[in-house]
């Protein structure tokens, strides 16, 4: 996966708690605003897929491995990429460069570091709880300034791992899209602070026209293009959103 910065990956091997290691971009590192983009879960495959899926995410490659299936390969539907690079870029058909430069810019993850049995069933608030403690580490490890976040039903948690760690936590209520409104918020950990944007999950009934509106007011989204600059209109969009609580 010639997609992926594997220089972080000595800082994983020493977590026991983190069964599988996030996606980190190959150009993550030289990015200008360092970008988690987090998601929720992940489901169990059934009936002759089940042991693939054991496989797989016996292995701390596992969520990499699912994530470079569907961002990655670029004909591939998934609404869960696809609908988050429409609203990004502004285009019902990113390009492979827009898309490319998006994953290959970002840290991908997953919120819930179990699987669940299936989309009917919903992460536990003590899920939550640890799977944010987790990322709030990770965003440590890894100097993250601003966090995508898909679904807005965690921010009580992330509130409560926050305050165990010590950390303040801010979050308001943002535009509303349709029935869901997005969340604003700053994590202030008291050597550094890090912006999140809670949305609507883009895996079904998102609007990623006016979901990007939201997004690109609300966060600093920038790409550096192949040549090492920054991406403007063909490979990317630019903006410098002002920092919360204004």
């Amino acid at each position: 996966m010639s997609f992926l910065d594997l220089s972080y990956d000595h800082l994983f091997k020493t977590r026991a708690s983190l069964p599988w290691w996030p996606w980190v971009g190959s150009r993550y590192a030289n990015s200008l605003t360092k970008t988690m983009v987090l998601g929720e879960s992940i489901y169990k495959w059934k009936d002759a897929a089940e042991k693939i899926f054991e496989a797989r995410y016996a292995r701390t490659t596992g969520l990499r491995e699912t994530h470079h299936n569907h961002a990655l390969r670029f004909m591939r539907d998934s609404p869960y990429v696809r609908n988050v690079e429409r609203a990004i870029f502004a285009a019902a058909t990113p390009t492979d460069e827009q898309k490319r430069a998006l994953w290959t810019s970002v840290v991908y993850h997953n919120l819930v570091l179990s699987p669940l049995c299936s989309i009917q069933e919903r992460p536990s608030h003590p899920q939550f709880i640890a799977g944010w403690s987790e990322a709030l580490d990770l965003c440590d490890l890894l100097r993250v300034e601003q966090l995508l976040i898909y679904g807005v039903g965690s921010r009580g948690a992330l509130r409560e791992a926050a305050r165990n760690k010590g950390f303040v936590c801010h979050i308001k209520n943002g535009p509303r899209v349709g029935p869901c409104a997005a969340r604003l918020g700053l994590i202030d950990t008291g050597s550094a602070q890090i912006k999140l944007l809670f949305i609507r999950h883009p895996s079904e009934y998102f609007s990623w026209k006016r979901w990007g509106q939201v997004i690109r007011a609300n966060l600093t989204i920038q790409f550096p293009d192949e040549g090492g600059g920054v991406a403007d209109d063909g490979g990317g969009w630019v903006h410098t959103a002002p920092r919360f609580p204004e």
